[in-house]
């Protein structure tokens, strides 16, 4: 497997032996040698990886242990909750890099993610239903068209506030 080094800056992935002399990217013009060591990711262990993150969740500055990275196993699809302080590098919507000591396994199926790059992907699984405001439930009725005209045949300018709803929830009634 020939080694690559990837630009942390624009992402760009170049073969070893063409950059090994460079000391900043051809790209755009970073440093290779920023932090003193070469990189050790390779385009096969980045497409690899067991784990994606979805979300970095930051909800308290003086809680360190209550801001994490939510990574997703490829495996069997269950999330896990990484503390941020697990990481050397969090570029937000594109990649995390582990610190060199830490290892990362699937809480469900017990796979260990081998590379300390762990990329983004968007969220795709989670549906968004749409809910009911006043009871949550997502048991609801959409209100056709057809009755949208009946009453406004019949109650004319008085079925505005009736026409203008989109579903009703068949638990409590509430129409919105």
């Amino acid at each position: 497997m020939a080694k690559k080094i990837i630009c942390e800056a624009c992402g760009t992935i170049f073969p070893f032996e063409r950059v090994k002399d460079m000391k900043e990217c051809p790209v755009c013009g970073d440093s290779f040698e920023d932090d003193g060591e070469e990189s050790e990711y390779n385009e096969d262990a980045v497409e690899e990886g067991l784990m994606y993150f979805d979300e970095i969740c930051r909800f308290s500055k003086d809680d360190p242990e209550y801001n994490f990275v939510c990574a997703k196993c490829n495996e069997c699809g269950e999330y896990t909750h990484l503390v941020l302080d697990k990481f050397d590098k969090i570029v937000d919507k594109e990649y995390v890099i582990l610190k060199k000591d830490v290892t990362v396994k699937c809480r469900d199926c017990g796979k260990e993610h081998k590379p300390r790059k762990i990329m983004y992907k968007e969220k795709r699984d989670r549906v968004q239903l749409p809910h009911c405001p006043v009871c949550n439930s997502v048991v609801l009725k959409k209100i056709t068209v057809g009755s949208k005209f009946l009453a406004a045949a019949t109650l004319g300018a008085f079925a505005l506030p009736h026409n203008s709803k989109t579903y009703e929830c068949e638990n409590c009634g509430y129409k919105f």
